[in-house]
């Protein structure tokens, strides 16, 4: 094989598998698994058609049995594109998990160690969950820690 192969960072939401790669500093997002992210199973041949040159891309990616598969990539700014082009309500939110939690840490993994805060993905059988690692600790963001059973002390 004489291109290179390319080893995704994976992230899961909702049980349902997103490959993603950092390429010139740019994030890319394999365009079949984000159409079974959004319910749009004919998302490939539809991209292809629709988003721009600079948007996509065909590249040999590792899959999660080891394999090596040509791929279509999506750019960030074509995935934000595919979403508002074929609008689901779901969508919003996948597009939130993609800022605010895929796109940081894909960026972190490849920034040099600096001493700054860096994003890490903790992986479970089903899901995902960014936290933030810095100086040895592991931070996670408060609105997911779930509610607390606090009882008022006693006043007796």
């Amino acid at each position: 094989m004489s291109e290179e192969v390319l080893i995704p960072t994976e992230f899961i939401r909702h049980k349902r598998l997103l490959r993603a790669v950092l390429l010139e500093d740019q994030c890319w997002f394999c365009a079949h698994d984000l159409g079974r992210l959004i319910g749009s199973p004919r998302l490939i041949e539809r991209v292809e058609r629709n988003l721009d040159d600079d948007q996509v891309r065909h590249a040999w990616m590792q899959d999660g049995s080891g394999d090596y598969i040509d791929e279509l990539l999506i750019s960030e700014s074509g995935t934000y594109a595919a979403l508002i082009y074929y609008f689901h309500p779901e969508n919003r939110s996948v597009r939130q998990w993609l800022s605010q939690h895929v796109i940081p840490t894909l960026r972190d993994q490849h920034r040099a160690g600096s001493g700054e805060p860096r994003r890490e993905t903790l992986r479970a059988a089903t899901q995902t969950l960014s936290v933030l690692k810095w100086q040895g600790v592991t931070w996670v963001p408060f609105q997911l820690w779930p509610e607390l059973n606090i009882r008022p002390e006693s006043t007796t």
